[in-house]
């Protein structure tokens, strides 16, 4: 998809690191935060808006919404952020080209085992992610751009 810089699941969505690192070598014009939960949460939406610097444009969507968005092209460079595989899934199972993830943050929570550092995921979502990447769309692990990318089908494997 033109103009889809970057898609990323981070349970934290936005925080400093997406948008001082991300945003800048990305050169991203726009963030659009995919959670249907946070789609119908007006506080949560207020303090995501107040979150990004006044020149990055911000939509929040429910994945259905996401996906009719994304059905048009971008007229900037996007910033896909989720915080789990499955909205990701739904989207590209609804027709949203996709071709990489970055899987950037995910916790320590019930019902979750640490997959890699600080990243820990559920069988479900392990589940999610093997569905993605058997359609074609590259998922690797890579916190910082900095950082090197890890392939995340290599570790669901081990």
């Amino acid at each position: 998809m033109e103009n889809l810089v970057l898609t990323r699941i981070d349970d934290r969505l936005i925080h400093g690191q997406v948008m001082t690192a991300w945003i800048k070598t990305k050169n991203a014009d726009q963030v659009v935060i995919v959670d249907d939960g946070v789609a119908q949460d007006d506080f949560m939406i207020n303090v995501l808006e107040n979150a990004v610097p006044d020149n990055i444009g911000i939509g929040i969507f429910s994945k259905e919404d996401a996906v009719e968005f994304f059905s048009e092209p971008l007229e900037a460079p996007t910033i896909i952020l989720a915080k789990t595989p499955q909205t990701l899934e739904y989207m590209i199972d609804h027709g949203i080209n996709i071709s990489e993830i970055d899987l950037g943050g995910m916790g320590a929570k019930d019902g979750r085992d640490r997959l890699y550092h600080t990243i820990s995921t559920s069988p479900e979502e392990n589940e999610s992610f093997k569905n993605i990447i058997s359609k074609g769309t590259n998922v690797f692990i890579q916190i910082m751009p900095q950082n090197d990318q890890v392939n995340l089908e290599n570790l669901l494997n081990k």
